[in-house]
């Protein structure tokens, strides 16, 4: 450890004024351009030379009149002086003699200050230019430190890492590395600066933390190189900037257990690269068996070993792929066969071939064969000729003296003597290189030989190419059968039409699969129009789709010529012979599924011209034209119109649709229109079911009060099966809406089947709500008293036949059945036949077949659509269409008068009615 004992602590000083330096064995003092060392303890030193002590030293000597020390360096193992004539010595305390090899000298100036890092290996030394160097000792090698601007105050290595030093400046810190050993050379790197809080004063640096003073404390500063390595690191974001940190300071350890951490393929490639860069393969062989790199580790184990730094460097950069660098160290470390073998794995003759040359030999032949087939490949077949001709008496055995062979035909054929290249091939006797050969003749149009030569080679169908490119058409014919490219087929086709054979050429066309040429042939030579149509039709090829429509049209076929321009994309076209010709149905009819949207908005715009507003919103809707087409539909103005629009808007769920349509029919509805029905349709087709459900209300009981009972029943059953689809539950006031018009319906149905019981009772479910149906209540109330009379329901028919005879009705009443009716009246009789008891589905208790809530239970039963009575669970069936509930025996009485089903009017036969177990859940009040 070295104590300072002037007040300023520095070991340098710009004037000759005392300093004083001292360790735990020696204390050394500068004063006016001389150095005088004291060992402070009185021990000889059995190290020295001449076996001799001394306590005291003086430099320079005493007989020296130059006194002109200008800096002083102590540690524990040197005492280090630099002088005005810029030079510098080391002087050994442990031998207490000079070090000669280390004596340095600056050139052009002096000296004037030095900072020594903690063992004296290494010193920084500023000359009377305020220029700042770093001095390495041990190779006498001096780099200069660039990035620094400022005024030096003093220089402080760290205790730790004694590649880092920081350059004090009054308010800034700058930050080096000294990086020694890597591929390159020795350097010095910047790494950054920082300010200082003022009025600090620097002591030492410890791992990156710089000791301070300010006044009487010691304040602590992290410089921001060093920030991560100190503050930790939160995260994988901060975990890689420590990482980067750790790299950069060429700390392998602290990035080691970083890239344990961030377990990232991209970290330890950068890790590895960072250690190979400083020549730690050892440790880059680590990282590498980390990520798993099994391309790059064979080759780091293979140089693991060599202690030679030129050499090893040479292998890193080729590693890296910096050649010519590679090059420049395997030269430096005076081995021709690095740079050789590197030179020839990247197949770089021409590089290769002075150290091959220099070397001799057999590396040399190797070499020049090389170099023979690299000149081949560029071209230079003369040369390339005359390289391999004067290897043929080499010595090489007998591949290599066959390849030489090859060589020389290939090069004689490209040299213009094609005779001499068939021998050569020939005496090889190689499919590759027939092969080679075969494609040296067909480049230089020499087709004929290489038609020999790749059928030599096994290659038939580019054979077959270049015997029918030469119009050697004999030696096609037996070659063909074993070809199955459509290429070659086609080549062949094409001679066969030349040579006039159209039928050939056609077969050979269709092996082949060429569309435009056999429709080209079936048009024109062949005359068969039709089957070019058929196959234009199948194989929707775009060329014969032109070639048909082209045909179609100068023979007057307009409807062919129009199909096949649109199948051929040319619509314009299409679209202007359509219309010249009073044919744009057909065009129309063609053009929908391949015509653009503005094509189609141009078609939409002639048919809303000519009034045809259906198929304009079509074709407008058909391709998002969703607005205009609503107003085309509105413009209809019909039934139809409407419901195309409210389809329309139900499918694309618009909210400007939807206002577009509402206020249409606001506006409607405002003019007198009863259009409510279409308000339910949209809100049906928008999915606003409780709107729809108060609108179909509104609508069946209109209608029920016109007497239009079976649109009533219609609508009411439509809005129950959506209900049904969508899984939800059928609203009670539209079921019992719909069982009491249904009733009314199923009521006609059973009498014409002679079933005046439940004809009679149904009557009465509709004559209990006949306020209900005001248009017909007389002959509802008729039919009930008659058909109760004919079932022996004869209380309730002197019920209804009283109530017929009330001032308002009894004039009403049909002359086919009045005198009935009133002698129903006069003759009043309490007989009444019981009606019928089945149990509850739900809970078993017994109750009138027509009712449909028990009264024990509480809950409402569904009604079978075939009799109307209440459904049991041993004669359980539905309708497959629309799932209404059904007895079984009641559906198939019906179905012997109507084949289809009472509610929804589908075709219905026995084999549809199947009994079912129904798991009912609790009973529902």
């Amino acid at each position: 450890m070295v104590r300072l004992s002037e007040p300023n602590k520095s070991s340098q000083a710009r004037d000759p004024s005392l300093i004083v330096l001292t360790t735990e064995t020696h204390k050394a003092t500068l004063s006016k351009g001389r150095i005088d060392l004291e060992r402070l303890h009185g021990e000889g030193n059995n190290g020295s030379s001449d076996g001799k002590s001394r306590n005291t030293y003086s430099f320079p000597e005493k007989s020296c009149i130059v006194e002109d020390i200008t800096c002083i360096g102590l540690t524990p193992e040197f005492l280090v002086y630099g002088n005005r004539s810029g030079s510098i010595f080391y002087f050994s305390l442990l031998e207490e003699r000079p070090l000669p090899v280390t004596e340095y000298c600056h050139v052009d100036c002096g000296v004037l200050r030095i900072w020594l890092n903690p063992s004296g290996s290494r010193l920084i030394f500023e000359d009377e230019h305020r220029s700042i160097y770093l001095y390495n000792p041990l190779d006498d090698q001096v780099l200069p430190i660039t990035g620094f601007s400022g005024t030096l105050e003093t220089i402080i290595w760290d205790k730790n890492d004694s590649q880092i030093f920081v350059l004090i400046e009054r308010n800034q810190n700058f930050v080096y590395l000294y990086s020694h050993t890597n591929i390159w050379h020795p350097c010095v790197t910047f790494l950054g600066a920082s300010a200082r809080p003022a009025g600090t004063k620097p002591l030492n640096l410890h791992n990156g933390v710089l000791q301070c003073k300010v006044d009487s404390e010691t304040k602590i500063v992290i410089l921001p190189t060093h920030q991560w390595k100190h503050e930790g690191a939160q995260g994988t974001e901060q975990l890689v900037e420590r990482f980067r940190e750790s790299l950069r300071l060429l700390n392998f350890k602290d990035a080691w257990d970083d890239a344990l951490l961030l377990k990232s393929t991209e970290i330890w490639d950068k890790f590895t690269q960072k250690a190979l860069e400083h020549l730690e393969v050892e440790i880059a062989i680590k990282s590498c068996q980390q990520s798993k790199n099994v391309k790059m580790l064979p080759y780091l184990h293979q140089i693991e070993q060599i202690e030679n730094r030129a050499l090893l460097a040479g292998h890193i950069f080729v590693l890296f792929g910096d050649h010519d660098a590679a090059q420049n160290a395997f030269l430096k470390s005076c081995s021709l066969d690095a740079p050789l073998k590197m030179r020839s794995d990247l197949q770089q003759w021409e590089q290769a071939l002075p150290f091959a040359a220099e070397l001799g030999g057999y590396p040399e032949i190797i070499v020049r064969m090389e170099y023979a087939r690299f000149l081949e490949r560029r071209g230079e077949h003369r040369t390339a000729l005359a390289q391999y001709e004067s290897l043929l008496n080499a010595g090489l055995v007998d591949k290599q003296h066959c390849s030489i062979k090859a060589g020389i035909a290939r090069t004689s054929i490209h040299c213009g003597d094609p005779w001499k290249g068939r021998q050569m091939a020939m005496e090889c006797d190689s499919i590759s290189l027939y092969i080679e050969c075969a494609m040296i003749f067909e480049n230089m149009k020499l087709l004929e030989d290489a038609g020999d030569f790749f059928q030599l080679g096994g290659h038939l169908e580019q054979a077959v190419s270049c015997y029918i490119a030469a119009r050697s058409l004999k030696k096609v014919k037996p070659l063909l059968t074993c070809l199955s490219s459509p290429k070659y087929y086609c080549e062949y086709a094409k001679a066969m039409e030349e040579a006039g054979n159209f039928t050939e050429a056609l077969l050979a066309f269709e092996s082949a699969e060429d569309h435009i040429n056999i429709v080209r042939l079936l048009l024109g030579p062949l005359e068969s129009p039709s089957k070019a149509y058929d196959f234009v039709r199948k194989t929707k090829t775009i060329p014969g789709a032109i070639l048909a429509a082209k045909f179609a049209k100068s023979i007057g076929d307009y409807a062919k010529a129009i199909e096949f321009l649109i199948l051929s994309r040319r619509s314009q076209e299409a679209k202007e012979l359509a219309e010249q010709h009073d044919s744009m149905d057909i065009y129309t009819e063609h053009v929908l599924d391949s015509t653009s949207k503005d094509e189609c908005h141009e078609l939409a715009r002639y048919y809303e011209t000519i009034g045809d507003y259906c198929k304009a919103g079509m074709l407008l809707e058909r391709w998002g034209h969703f607005e205009k087409a609503l107003k085309l539909y509105l413009s209809w103005g019909s039934k139809g119109g409407l419901e195309q629009a409210i389809n329309l808007v139900g499918r694309e769920k618009n909210n400007e649709l939807s206002d577009q349509l509402f206020n249409y029919l606001n506006k409607a509805k405002e003019s007198g229109e009863e259009n409510e029905i279409y308000f339910y349709m949209l809100q049906k087709a928008l999915g606003n079911y409780e709107e729809a459900e108060k609108l179909i209300l509104i609508v069946s009981s209109r209608e029920q009060a016109n007497g239009n009972y079976k649109i009533a029943h219609d609508h009411l059953l439509d809005f129950c099966l959506v209900l049904k689809r969508l899984g939800k539950s059928i609203p009670d006031d539209i079921m019992q809406m719909l069982i009491l018009l249904h009733s009314y319906v199923l009521g006609k149905v059973h009498i014409r089947l002679g079933d005046h019981s439940t004809g009679s009772r149904l009557l009465i479910r509709v004559a209990r709500n006949i306020t209900k149906f005001p248009a017909h209540i007389v002959p509802i109330l008729t039919s009930t008293v008659i058909e109760c009379h004919r079932a022996g329901l004869k209380s309730t028919a002197f019920e209804f036949a009283s109530m017929l005879m009330h001032p308002e009705y009894r004039n009403s009443i049909s002359s086919t059945y009045k005198r009935e009716v009133e002698k129903i009246v006069r003759k009043c009789e309490k007989v009444e036949e019981k009606e019928p008891l089945t149990p509850c589905p739900y809970c078993a208790s017994l109750l009138p077949n027509m009712e449909l809530n028990c009264g024990s239970c509480k809950s409402y039963i569904p009604f079978c659509i075939a009799s109307g009575r209440h459904m049991v669970l041993e004669d359980w069936s539905s309708c497959p269409h629309c799932k209404f509930p059904a007895l079984a025996t009641e559906l198939g009485k019906v179905l012997e008068v109507e084949s289809v089903c009472p509610m929804c009017s589908k075709e219905l036969s026995d084999a549809d009615i199947v009994c079912e177990e129904i798991p009912l859940g609790p009973p529902n009040s």
